[in-house]
């Protein structure tokens, strides 16, 4: 559907979409001769109604890897490849609908464009305001952190790491507030980790420390939905004492203990 509705609103083809213009949705990334941005798409269904899309581009903008190693290759490549590698898998990110690069004489440009996650929202967002707030119940509070480990351990699971964890590439939909949808985006630094601890250890420090407003028992809930435990047993109060560390000696969070092993 999404690469029809691109071709209906010529916009199918790489030549349109890196012509296309419109307002940054976000401040492009500027690395060195490179840069990386995002735009968001609006469009027009047969009906008359609108559909959202993200359009990501970048020029120069490349990492390299292991069947590159030398000249390197564009991080959208990257990341399309790993998207496409997490849902194969069952784990929940964004669908992609359009994926091209072309070499020119200002270098190496890719496309990417992906669903807009209707109804979503970072989870550092919703975080805010359900728990520095009164009223929010704790059953639904309990529900979203449930349904963000799990969505993480997917992750995980599939070899994974993401390597920058942070509640803002965790989208949540609380429209069912019993049971949220959770949607990892931003994948383009994502590495396949064959051991499990190193995975947990720097994405998981990663997110506890910006879990601001989280308390010390939310963030245990975390963690032990996460490993699928009703008790911390001798290893997983290690990993506890792992990740706080690392969280401490990165910066300075009030709630850096919130992973203290205590039971």
């Amino acid at each position: 559907m999404g690469k029809g509705l691109l071709d209906a609103n010529q916009l199918g083809d790489f030549d349109r979409l890196w012509d296309y213009r419109s307002e940054w949705f976000e401040t492009p990334n500027d690395d060195r001769n490179g840069w990386s941005g995002v735009n968001r798409l609006l469009l027009a269904l047969p009906d008359g109604e609108q559909l959202g899309f993200f359009l990501k581009r970048q020029q120069n903008y490349v990492r390299r890897t292991f069947f590159h190693p030398f000249t390197g290759e564009s991080t959208f490549a990257c990341e399309f490849r790993t998207i496409s590698y997490l849902l194969n898998r069952g784990v929940p990110v964004p669908r992609p609908v359009f994926f091209d690069e072309k070499s020119s004489s200002e270098g190496l440009k890719a496309i990417l464009v992906t669903e807009e996650l209707v109804g979503y929202r970072p989870l550092d967002a919703v975080l805010d305001a359900w728990f520095t707030q009164p009223g929010s119940p704790i059953k639904a509070k309990r529900a979203l952190i449930g349904s963000v480990a799990q969505a993480v351990k997917k992750l995980h699971y599939a070899r994974i790491q993401h390597r920058a964890l942070y509640p803002k590439h965790l989208f949540v939909n609380v429209t069912r507030p019993e049971s949220p949808d959770v949607v990892i985006i931003d994948l383009e630094k994502a590495r396949i980790k064959l051991m499990p601890i190193m995975r947990t250890l720097q994405d998981l420090s990663t997110l506890n420390r910006r879990m601001d407003g989280l308390s010390k028992v939310n963030r245990l809930y975390f963690f032990k939905q996460y490993y699928g435990v009703a008790r911390l047993g001798f290893w997983t109060k290690l990993v506890c004492k792992l990740i706080l560390w690392r969280s401490r000696k990165c910066t300075k969070v009030p709630h850096a203990s919130a992973f203290e092993p205590t039971k």
